[in-house]
């Protein structure tokens, strides 16, 4: 009974004792008291009463009336059973403090005591049966009408909350006891739960309970109920996730939720819908299949949506997915289903025909023609129209009269089976189903035959710029006479010119069927010969037999050969395989010289071989048969002139009467301009800007107002960063109308626009561009409207030109090979060097002059620095990875994501002071709400393990050299007597964790976070940031912030920690400040420049101020698209006014060097692959910095007051921490490994290290990221 006793009045004073001190604190304002009292009842918990008393006895000796003490000796009488010397220190107590707290406690405390423990178990067996009357009457009993012990109160009033007359009672006296006594869970938890008994105060009692729920049962299961009781509103859906967060196993608590909220939002969206307003619509529906992604109303209501935009695809399937779910509208969407289907099947089919694949359209039309109804009469219709169209009129005459068994009166099939007759010459049939159609559809089928010369007055409207009419004209006499083949080449080549390759391509397709005529075939081949695809163009022509080949189409395949055997050759110099590319080419010669373009074509690659002279050989030969031709035509004669340094040569080739008669000034200017400009194209791509610059304006003092050479410099402003100057050449270009029909100089200005950031003036000026449907123009489209914020649109625009580039690549002859649309990556097993720019000529002398430099030249003897072993990738292969880049940009940057992981931080130093292993497992929800704002949410489970303190350790840990005096004193031994001092107990493990919260919104102008430091420490706070970023210019970017961050040096500085001596908390530091920022950064070299100032405070912990300053600079000697090396030094200083670095009460344990100096240089090198991407860097560095000397408790007067006295005495070792002065080499390092699982789905790990003399800290990290946008 003793034991129990002793028990009870021990757990007793520990809440007492709390509720004292949180009521008055009468020694707060005077330290050396509060030593005293902590150090009273440290002994206490040890169970040293002697220690204790005497502790309490010296508090007395300085204020005999102190009412913590006077308190304290009256609860220890109690709880030793002297019922007479605690009432004598309760006495004094009132005689000296009548109105003191301490005195309530006292009286409660005795009360408890002595209550009997039947009585307390039948007022419980009571309240379990239900008699809750009679269970209050027992309690009220045992307490004599005095109000229940706080121990006891929780438990009496949530019985009374059972009766409903005394509900209102119990509410109110829990929620005055919870508002006297806010530390107290179990009055907490209590008042929580009463709350959540009635629906108007349920919310407040949610609110009440959650902060328990994670460290109580009871708490949590009240919470759970609630949460089951309340009728939630969209409004409450924060509860129920952090539930669900919680405890993820419970799927009862969510699902109510989404059942209750659910319906409202539906409801809305089926108003919606009704009214019209299918966006609205969508949104709201998917509102509710947030909350709940299997209902079936909802996602029937989104399957409706689909069908009234026309995506039958998707709505087939969202009603199927509803049809699953059962319910009594199960059978009728799966009906609405596979009518959704059909129309999408009917869909597949209309759009394969559209992209000219017959017997695709022919294969799904087929089971759809089949159907019933009216359904499968339109699918009939579309069926018999490609099969007269394929010229299989004896099947669409079928489907047409089944059609009319089906619907007499149908216009469509009547309409339908005229032109069938008609293209059959079947007179009578079809006049007679003409007279069946009303007059208004005789008239206009009559009209549309009227056209005699269909291509002759299409060519009219192109002579006279109207491109749209020719295409209709041509367009209208294809569905009169859809087998004339020269029709679909003129109309695809008007398309093609639009630059709508798609379409183009659609309207050909049906020439190179398997039924295709041989005229087909030729035609088709003259198609693909225009855009120089000759492997396209040979296949299609070889399908002729030799025997049917007339004269133009064996001229066209002798033609298409000829180029197929140049890109076999161009092959093998790409591969280094130059002797066969030599015999090649030299096999061709005869045949080359036929035609000068032909001769030109082979002399290029042979001057790449490096065989000049048959190069030359080949020219000559071509212009001894006589001038003929244009100077484009002679273009690459000329540039292979220059090549060989044959200048004069050269310039007699372009002067030539017959060739100026021949050409235009345009053909002309750009046969001079094309080595020079090639070449120094060339040497920009290479980063060689000097000698380009150096080339071009030799060529301008020549030719000053060439255009083409104007934008090759403006190419090179614009490449070495100088965009001011690159806008005033194609601003010059542009407002004197010499921009080139390409339109380069508008494209860039376009450009230029998009760098500085200026995408209005983009957009302005991209409504001048021709040709909008082209790869490249979609691609620039696509950049102004990213730039804009409109990222779906950019989507489209660049899904519409990598289509269009998909189709290209799958029939282009292409030097490079490819793999999944890129160019192939290299040989991993093959060595290979820089190989050559074979543009560049050997000497003219011979030998290397004086005021030569030699070339550079690899085994294989060609020069200049190149890739000798992989082909330049062709344009349409560098615009499409320019697209897919894009994409994945945009879609990065625009797609939600859920990221979870584990990281360990692990640093060394002394255990229980410096040391520190954290541990946290982040999970973050990040997406786009609108614009460019990324809004981000991150839940982290924080461990952290300081470890525990021993020896030394343990006197420089919170008040620890202050008990060191108290012992030696009370022991009587002095370090000035030769005493060994007494050795300080370890306060034990140093161990918290808690879960972080924060959020954060931020674009390319702002950055704002807010978040905590792990809640459930004992200490936790605030922290965030605001950022503004100000664009100063193309590349400069000046940034100001305000910040609250945790210092997360060590435990103490990170979370606080608990002085076991006296009780109290101290630590948790923040830095507090502003922060300006100066970054410039081209793409090439970069600096930055910034400082701020700041201050550090903690509980307890004495502030500090600091200022810091850093600068830098960085070059990236290796820029690509897919890997990155970069290079830099770095510099800062920083200067705390304290050095607080230490582990004592009032230092914040964390690095806070006087006159720190630290220069360092950076590496890092970064590299994508397909699914893989990596990184790596590291830096080394010197350091430099002082410590000053340091009170043991700084900011505390009274305790080193009393701390230096003992030193005085010999009682303690020292009061102060000497000061330092290190310098050295530190040096860190850093990897990091990614890989896609999946499109959407990436793993990563890091790691790191840094060290510097005696710190060193580690770093590990592994995270999980999953994307919620197609790409």
């Amino acid at each position: 009974m003793k034991k129990n006793t002793l028990k009870l009045f021990s757990t007793l004073f520990l809440v007492e004792a709390l509720q004292v001190a949180m009521v008055t604190p009468a020694w707060a304002n005077d330290p050396a008291l509060a030593s005293l009292l902590d150090q009273a009842q440290y002994w206490h918990e040890k169970s040293n009463l002697t220690l204790a008393q005497e502790s309490i006895q010296k508090v007395l000796m300085v204020d005999p009336n102190q009412p913590d003490a006077l308190y304290l000796m009256s609860l220890w009488a109690q709880e030793r059973g002297d019922i007479t010397e605690s009432a004598q220190w309760k006495s004094r107590l009132e005689k000296a403090h009548p109105n003191a707290p301490q005195l309530q406690q006292l009286t409660r405390s005795q009360a408890l005591g002595q209550l009997p423990q039947s009585g307390i178990e039948q007022a419980r067996r009571q309240a379990q049966s239900g008699d809750i009357k009679g269970s209050i009457a027992t309690w009220d009993e045992l307490f004599k009408g005095s109000e229940p012990p706080i121990e006891l109160a929780p438990e009496y009033y949530l019985t009374m909350s059972g009766d409903k007359d005394l509900y209102n009672k119990a509410v109110s006296e829990l929620g005055k006891l919870a508002k006297q006594n806010p530390n107290n869970s179990a009055v907490g938890i209590a008042y929580g739960q009463v709350l959540t008994y009635r629906k108007p105060t349920r919310r407040q009692g949610l609110k009440q309970l959650e902060p328990y729920a994670q460290q109580s049962k009871t708490a949590s299961d009240s919470l759970r109920q609630a949460l089951l009781w309340l009728e939630p509103k969209e409004s409450d859906e924060r509860y129920y996730q952090r539930w669900a967060l919680a405890h993820p196993q419970d799927k009862a608590v969510l699902d109510h939720y989404k059942e209750a909220v659910g319906g409202d939002i539906k409801r809305s969206g089926y108003n919606e819908l009704n009214q019209g307003n299918l966006e609205q619509a969508e949104v709201e529906f998917q509102r509710a299949l947030a909350k709940s992604p299997n209902d079936a109303d909802a996602l029937a209501g989104i399957g409706y949506v689909s069908l009234n935009k026309g995506d039958y695809s998707k709505a087939a399937e969202y009603l199927k997915r509803s049809a699953a779910q059962g319910g009594n509208q199960a059978n009728k969407r799966r009906e609405q289903a596979d009518e959704a289907q059909f129309l999408a099947q009917l869909e597949q089919a209309k759009s394969a025909y559209q992209a000219g694949n017959t017997a695709q359209a022919l294969e799904l039309s087929a089971p759809l023609a089949k159907r019933k109804g009216e359904a499968g009469r339109g699918a009939k219709l579309f069926r018999a129209d490609v099969l007269r169209h394929n010229g299989d009129y004896a099947q669409a005459e079928a489907l047409l009269l089944k059609v009319l068994d089906e619907e007499p009166n149908s216009q469509a099939a009547k309409e339908a089976l005229y032109y069938v007759y008609a293209e059959q010459n079947q007179t009578d049939k079809a006049k007679n189903m003409l007279s069946s159609l009303p007059q208004q559809v005789q008239s206009r089928i009559r009209k549309a035959d009227s056209y005699s010369n269909i291509r002759d007055l299409a060519k009219m409207a192109v002579d006279a710029g109207n491109i749209e009419t020719a295409i209709v004209i041509l367009d209208n006499g294809l569905q009169r006479l859809p087998n004339n083949p020269w029709l679909r080449l003129e109309l695809a080549r008007l398309y093609l010119q639009q630059g709508d390759a798609v379409t183009a391509q659609g309207v050909i397709a049906s020439l190179e069927s398997e039924q295709a005529s041989g005229e087909d075939l030729y035609v088709a081949g003259l198609y693909y010969s225009g855009q120089e695809k000759w492997k396209q163009t040979n296949l299609l022509l070889s399908r002729i037999p030799e025997s049917e080949r007339n004269a133009q189409a064996n001229a066209l395949y002798k033609e298409s050969k000829f180029y197929l055997d140049l890109e076999l050759a161009s092959s093998h110099i790409a591969h280094g395989q130059i002797a066969q590319a030599r015999q090649s080419l030299k096999a061709m010669q005869p045949q080359a010289i036929e035609k000068p373009i032909w001769a030109g074509k082979l002399a290029q690659l042979l001057m790449k071989t490096r065989d000049v002279d048959l190069a030359i050989d080949v020219v000559d030969a071509s212009q001894a048969r006589g001038i003929e031709g244009n100077a484009g035509d002679y273009a690459d004669q000329v540039s292979v002139l220059y090549q060989a340094g044959l200048k004069q040569q050269a310039q007699d080739l372009l002067n030539h009467p017959q060739i100026i008669a021949n050409s235009t000034p345009l053909q002309l200017a750009r046969a001079r301009n094309v080595y020079v400009i090639n070449q120094a194209d060339t040497l920009r791509e290479q980063g060689q800007y000097a000698p380009a610059y150096d080339m071009l304006t030799a060529a301008l003092q020549t030719d000053p107002t060439s255009k083409d050479l104007m934008l090759a410099m403006g190419r090179l402003y614009q490449s070495g960063k100088l965009n001011d100057q690159a806008e005033v050449v194609y601003q010059y270009l542009l407002d004197n109308q010499q921009d080139t029909p390409e339109q380069d100089a508008l494209v860039g200005a376009i450009n230029i626009a998009l760098v500085k950031g200026e995408a209005s003036k983009a957009r302005e000026l991209s409504e001048q561009l021709q040709q909008v449907k082209s790869p490249s123009r979609l691609l620039l489209i696509a950049r102004i409207d990213e730039a804009q914020g409109k990222h779906a649109q950019a989507m489209a625009n660049l899904r519409q030109a990598r289509a269009q580039l998909l189709g290209l690549q799958s029939t282009h002859a292409s030097t490079s090979p490819m793999v999944g649309g890129l160019v192939m990556a290299d040989n991993p097993f093959a060595t290979s060097q820089s190989a050559a720019n074979s543009n560049v000529a050997p000497s003219v002398y011979g030998t290397t002059m004086p005021w030569q430099v030699s070339a550079q030249t690899s085994a294989n003897g060609a020069y200049i620095n190149q890739r000798a072993d992989l082909p330049q990738p062709t344009a349409e292969q560098q615009t499409l990875a320019d697209v897919n880049r894009l994409m994945m940009q945009i879609s990065d940057r625009t797609s939600s994501w859920v990221q979870g992981g584990i990281e360990i931080r692990g640093r060394d130093g002394e255990n229980g002071l410096s040391r520190l292993t954290e541990a946290r497992a982040p999970m973050e929800w990040s997406t786009v709400p609108f614009g460019d704002a990324r809004f981000a949410i991150n839940v982290a489970p924080v461990t952290l393990d300081a470890g525990t303190s021993s020896g030394d350790a343990n006197r420089r840990f919170g008040t620890g050299a202050l008990i060191q005096g108290q012992v030696a004193e009370t022991e009587g031994v002095s370090s000035l007597n030769g005493d060994t001092l007494p050795d300080v107990d370890s306060q034990g493990g140093q161990r918290q964790s808690g879960v972080e919260l924060a959020m954060s919104l931020r674009d390319q102008y702002y950055q704002l976070d807010i978040g905590t430091t792990p809640l459930g420490t004992e200490l936790n706070t605030l922290v965030g940031g605001a950022k503004a970023i100000a664009p100063l210019g193309d590349y400069t970017k000046l940034s100001f912030s305000l910040e609250r961050r945790a210092v997360k040096d060590s435990m103490l500085s990170y979370v606080g920690m608990k002085d076991s001596f006296s009780g109290q908390y101290w630590g948790q530091v923040t830095q507090n400040g502003i922060n300006i920022q100066l970054n410039y950064d081209d793409g090439d070299v970069g600096y930055y420049a910034g400082g701020g100032v700041w201050r550090y405070a903690g509980r307890n912990v004495e502030d500090n101020d600091a200022v810091k300053v850093e600068a830098g600079m960085y070059l990236r000697p290796l820029k690509a698209d897919d890997r990155e090396l970069q290079i830099g030094s770095h510099i800062s200083y920083q200067n705390f006014e304290e050095n607080l670095s230490y582990y004592s009460f009032g230092h914040g344990g964390y690095f806070s060097p006087q006159n720190y100096v630290s220069v360092s240089f950076p590496v890092e090198y970064t590299q994508e692959f397909s699914k893989v991407s990596l990184g790596i860097g590291g830096a080394l560095g010197y350091q430099s910095y002082s410590q000053d000397e340091a009170n043991y408790f700084p900011g505390q007067s009274a305790m080193q007051s009393t701390l230096e006295s003992y030193v005085r005495s010999g009682w303690a070792k020292e009061a102060r921490y000497s000061g330092e002065s290190t310098d050295g080499i530190g040096y860190s390092f850093q990897a990091r490994l990614g890989y896609k699982i999946k499109r959407d789905l990436t793993l990563e790990a890091k790691v790191a290290y840094d060290t510097f003399g005696d710190y060193n800290e580690s770093k590990a990290q592994l995270s999980l990221r999953q994307s919620f946008q197609d790409y």
